[in-house]
């Protein structure tokens, strides 16, 4: 069985991570041809109006996935135990700065792990996060062993983007070591559904569906989710730009013992929805 111990996440957003140098402008004329052939490959043209490559080798906003999660893995190092982790899953929604670089190696490598399964989880939207617990959850079941959640997102593309222009994302990374030693919060299992036009009904359908009361329930999600909510309900509403890791950011910020989490995430058309239940309802 999973559990995720809130004070076991850390997070961080960046300015950036990298200045660009004069000599990256020598490369432009490659980035340009990668990213007309990115196009070409599904079947699209980019047009010279959306081509930014000028735009994202000069940025002074260049934030790389594994520079971020490398300054948020002192962090959590003093409570991995690196013999138990043998699971790390990454999850983003934006691509990476660096093309081909592997974060989850990078993590085995500076947390000294070894033997372990590592994968990337992404192009799912703001849920990919919350699919890689409930991955975490499969991979661990039944195994005393710990494992590791990586999401980073970052903001600057080679091509002009209208979801990205609307969602704004930060640069912003978040790491959080799960358990199998009944430590934190009980993982209930992931959820996704098509939502009715009564969205209040569909979410406490989904309280219910994770045996979860209102009476000591936080749910924590975006706020258009949240106002369909009846009055009394606890809510939190997350910051959207942190995208991917929006949902453990928040609930590593306003945590209290003895509540159960719903954890949600919203996009073109879905909800996905994890529980977590409190210590005391172990038992």
């Amino acid at each position: 069985m999973l559990y995720l111990d809130p004070a076991d996440i850390v997070s961080r957003s960046f300015h950036h991570t990298e200045v660009p140098q004069p000599e990256w402008e020598e490369d432009i004329p490659h980035w340009r041809s990668y990213v007309q052939h990115f196009f070409a490959a599904s079947g699209e043209t980019l047009s010279a109006e959306d081509e930014q490559v000028n735009a994202w080798i000069s940025s002074n906003e260049r934030a790389a996935f594994s520079d971020m999660v490398a300054a948020l893995l002192p962090d959590l190092a003093p409570v991995v135990q690196p013999q138990r982790v043998k699971t790390v899953l990454m999850a983003h929604w934006t691509p990476d700065l660096h093309m081909g670089s592997s974060v989850v190696n990078l993590a085995i490598h500076q947390l000294g792990l070894a033997h372990c399964l590592a994968l990337a989880i992404s192009d799912r939207g703001p849920d990919a996060g919350l699919f890689a617990l409930d991955g975490l959850s499969d991979c661990l079941r039944g195994k005393d062993e710990d494992g590791l959640l990586l999401i980073a997102e970052q903001k600057n593309l080679m091509y002009f983007s209208p979801l990205m222009a609307r969602l704004k994302p930060e640069n912003n990374a978040c790491i959080c070591l799960v358990n199998t030693q009944q430590r934190g919060l009980r993982y209930l299992g992931y959820q996704r559904l098509t939502p009715s036009a009564d969205l209040n009904t569909d979410i406490l359908k989904s309280v219910a569906h994770f045996g979860l009361s209102l009476e000591q329930l936080t749910l924590i999600g975006p706020a258009r989710c949240l106002a369909a909510l009846p009055a009394g309900c606890t809510s939190f509403a997350v910051n959207p730009h942190l995208l991917c890791a929006a949902p453990f950011v928040a609930l590593g910020e306003i945590f209290q013992p003895g509540r159960d989490y719903l954890l949600m995430s919203e996009h073109d058309g879905q909800i996905s929805l994890c529980g977590l239940a409190a210590a005391e309802k172990m038992t």
